[in-house]
């Protein structure tokens, strides 16, 4: 009888432990739930504290959002526009050279389809690739002088032509003006009238129309006789006279005389010089 009396007491007490085992979990449990509810709320009163402490922080957030937006459309735009600038560069840079057609000319001269020496931001256009020879001053026949020759007097074949309330003496080519008592050889004025040309001038087409050359000047037949005008561009001659200067651009080595530049070339094996479109 003892033996079931102490047996059941055993039973009891460890029926009573696990009773308040059970028990005291159950209040600890309940009591991290309260405080993690607690801190959860204390957690969002913290968080609407900071949003009633600033207040529109969304509508801040939005309006930065949205400027970042339009900033980065207005930057795609400028982008854009960037590129179209771009590409409109690049298309003015490479226009090809070929049919090149100065302003002023005529339909009928020809169009440049080599492209350009370029040079001290200028291009140098000719119809004829560069081939160096030396030069040598030509001498058109006995009557023929260089500008800057002086004569104490002219023959009396010499006539007298005028432009803009000046006269100058002609004779065979070559034009004089009064100099310390005698005579000096000029170059002529561009738009004087001479009654003939002299034996040795060269016919020199350009675009299909005639000019003509002697001396280093060039003409064309107008009414009344022949008229100086501007070296043609696209011209070439055979010979130029005593007076050109060598420039050299570049690499490559122009003749000028009187602010027109000839580029040395050759044709069917001969040296020549082309009359230079200078832009």
């Amino acid at each position: 009888m003892r033996i079931y009396t102490t047996v059941a007491a055993k039973i009891s007490g460890v029926i009573s432990c696990s009773v308040l085992l059970i028990l005291f979990n159950f209040f600890s449990a309940s009591a991290q739930h309260r405080r993690f509810a607690g801190n959860r709320s204390q957690i969002q009163r913290r968080s609407v504290n900071r949003s009633q402490s600033r207040p529109g922080l969304q509508q801040t957030r939005e309006r930065h959002l949205s400027a970042m937006r339009s900033s980065g459309q207005r930057a795609s735009a400028n982008h854009s526009q960037v590129n179209r600038r771009t590409v409109s560069r690049a298309s003015t840079r490479n226009v090809s050279p070929a049919n090149h057609h100065p302003a002023g000319w005529a339909a009928s001269r020809p169009a440049y389809s080599r492209p350009p020496h370029i040079y001290g931001g200028r291009r140098y256009y000719t119809y004829h690739s560069y081939f160096y020879h030396p030069y040598r001053p030509f001498f058109f026949g006995p009557t023929w002088h260089p500008v800057g020759f002086f004569l104490a007097g002219l023959a009396a074949a010499a006539v007298i032509v005028a432009i803009h309330n000046e006269q100058y003496h002609y004779y065979q080519g070559v034009y004089y003006a009064p100099y310390n008592g005698g005579y000096r050889v000029i170059a002529p004025p561009i738009g004087i009238l001479v009654p003939a040309l002299p034996p040795g001038y060269v016919s020199v087409n350009v675009g299909g129309i005639d000019d003509y050359y002697y001396g280093g000047n060039f003409y064309a037949q107008v009414n009344g006789g022949y008229q100086v005008i501007q070296p043609p561009a696209g011209a070439v001659v055979y010979n130029l006279p005593d007076g050109c200067t060598s420039v050299n651009l570049g690499g490559i080595t122009y003749l000028k005389y009187f602010g027109t530049y000839y580029q040395p070339i050759q044709i069917n094996g001969q040296n020549a010089y082309e009359v230079v479109e200078v832009e």
